[in-house]
């Protein structure tokens, strides 16, 4: 009667993991449109364009990297201060040192594509971006 349920899951699972990527991109777009003219300083002073597309996508990669270790072991840090009944309950739901290592190593995996994903276009509008276009945009 549930039909193919696994599916179902895998589905809904896929759906809000983009939905995550592009709330990220979003993100990461609006920090990058704010840091406009200070990417035109560094260009200014003779930061190469490679070299300032490869410092916001390395800042992208840690923030992701931060964020999956933090969502990683955020419900773990937590899970103690709930009380007994709902800690035995939550126990086997919530991801700690019971769970399969791979897990964690794909969760904190997912959090390191995300971020370098979000900012790719960004990045490359820094990339492109003249110098007079974008310090006369104050």
């Amino acid at each position: 009667m549930a039909g193919n349920l696994a599916l179902l899951l895998n589905g809904i699972g896929l759906a809000v993991a983009f939905t995550i990527l592009l709330v990220t991109a979003n993100t990461m777009s609006i920090a990058v449109r704010e840091r406009q003219q200070e990417i035109g300083v560094l260009k200014t002073l003779g930061f190469s364009s490679g070299l300032v597309m490869s410092l916001i996508l390395i800042e992208a990669l840690l923030l992701g990297l931060m964020g999956g270790a933090l969502g990683c072991s955020s419900p773990v840090a937590q899970l103690w201060r709930c009380p007994a009944f709902i800690y035995r309950r939550c126990r086997a739901a919530v991801p700690g040192p019971g769970t399969v290592a791979q897990d964690r190593y794909l969760w904190i995996g997912y959090g390191f594509a995300t971020g370098p994903a979000g900012r790719l276009r960004p990045g490359l509008l820094a990339y492109r971006a003249r110098i007079t276009e974008v310090l006369r945009q104050v």
